[in-house]
């Protein structure tokens, strides 16, 4: 049984229907689905208001975190296409070495062409040798490396990993861990009664804090309060940080 995936897909909201079956787990096959989304997944890919915010809130939060001054190593955990591995890529040019895993052979061939042509500017933008950007295909649980990261990420992955299983996998990403941990996920107080087969509301935080060796987790509301000349955004995410 596969944990990992690409993000959910960008035509439905999280409590959409996706299945007419009335069963929400028994119809759902994450590594069936999400190898079957992964084939089509960027061409049918929308960004919007909500990714955009996802983005600036997750960057800004990530700045105040990790000085640029340090080198830094990256385990990314449901790449998908590489929308955020570019998007920290571009960002942190102290990244020494990134390694981008999805359990689709066919994101993880989109993310190297949506990812590498980013190598040859980050370079000439900051003089320095690129980092060493690695693409694997792989499932979370049967995830093998041979070191631990300083930061280890999945955005919108978390939520399509079944109930009976969301334990483990986040014990998986803490062990992979030198110190933070951040997902970035759906997540709302109330439960929407009607809620497609391959989307799951966790409770991260308890999760996490049951985990001895975490000790701070911290959640971020994805949203933006309505100004004089802009409306209320509300992504119905959270970014949700754990550190040993």
């Amino acid at each position: 049984m596969t944990h990992q995936s690409p993000k959910t897909n960008s035509q439905q909201s999280p409590s959409d229907i996706s299945s007419s079956k009335s069963n929400h787990i028994s119809t759902y096959n994450p590594q069936q689905y999400w190898t079957e989304q992964g084939k089509t997944y960027k061409e049918q890919f929308r960004y919007n208001k909500d990714f955009r915010l996802q983005e600036q809130m997750l960057i800004d939060y990530l700045k105040r975190i990790f000085p640029l001054s340090s080198s830094l190593t990256v385990l990314e955990l449901g790449c998908g296409f590489g929308r955020i591995t570019k998007l920290l890529l571009l960002n942190f040019p102290n990244i020494k070495e990134y390694l981008a895993v999805d359990l689709s052979q066919h994101q993880i061939e989109n993310a190297k062409e949506y990812v590498r042509p980013q190598e040859i500017i980050i370079k000439k933008k900051e003089e320095k040798a690129n980092p060493d950007i690695k693409f694997l295909v792989s499932d979370i649980q049967s995830l093998q490396v041979d070191k631990k990261y300083d930061l280890v990420i999945a955005s919108e992955v978390l939520m399509h990993v079944l109930p009976s299983e969301i334990n483990e996998v986040i014990c998986k990403l803490v062990n992979l861990s030198n110190k933070h941990i951040v997902n970035i996920d759906w997540y709302e107080k109330q439960i929407p009664k009607r809620v497609a087969p391959h989307n799951f509301i966790h409770i991260y935080e308890e999760i996490y804090k049951n985990i001895p060796s975490i000790t701070l987790v911290n959640r971020i509301p994805i949203e933006k309060k309505k100004g004089w000349l802009s409306s209320k955004i509300d992504a119905k995410q959270s970014i949700f940080h754990a550190l040993k």
